[in-house]
């Protein structure tokens, strides 16, 4: 991951944090369950030490997320081979093929604007050779999904083999 790449996404996941946080006072606000004013809670968030706290706590997660947040999982299939069952497994989790190099690597991205964007852009999924297998490169959760998914359906084509 460059430099560049890690500093984007750790920027996006500070956005996520601090919409979420907002998200949390405005709930609170128009359920009449905030004790104070907007401009109070703003005030407190940037001139208190537990508001910046806060802040800082905030940044601190983010900066650290994109190294733990995003991982490579090697699953046993053939990118030629099983280049249809790799497929499938992706748009079972709601993924479309964004872009391809024939029997080296595939690239999948969200298929919705707003999953898209929930994921900060940065939704994209590769999946490439690696010796006798397949590496899959992305967000944890998805290259998680995705590693399992494609390992069910060389499970169930070995088992169809058999009969």
């Amino acid at each position: 991951m460059s430099a560049g790449q890690y500093i984007r996404r750790a920027a996006g996941y500070f956005i996520k944090l601090v919409v979420l946080v907002g998200l949390l006072y405005l709930l609170m606000f128009v359920t009449g369950t905030a004790r104070v004013s907007a401009e109070f809670f703003f005030r407190e968030l940037f001139t208190t030490p537990r508001g910046i706290l806060l802040v800082a706590a905030l940044a601190v997660l983010s900066a650290f997320y994109p190294k733990f947040g995003y991982v490579s999982r090697e699953a046993e299939a053939d990118i030629v081979a099983d280049r249809d069952a790799i497929i499938n497994a992706f748009h079972a989790a709601g993924y479309v093929m964004a872009g391809e190099v024939p029997g080296e690597s595939m690239t999948f991205r969200a298929g919705s604007f707003l999953r898209r964007l929930w994921l900060t852009f940065d939704d994209r999924v590769t999946v490439r050779t690696f010796g006798g297998g397949i590496v899959i490169e992305g967000i944890r959760k998805e290259a998680v999904h995705a590693q399992f998914r494609i390992n069910t359906y060389m499970q169930n084509r070995s088992y169809g083999k058999r009969d």
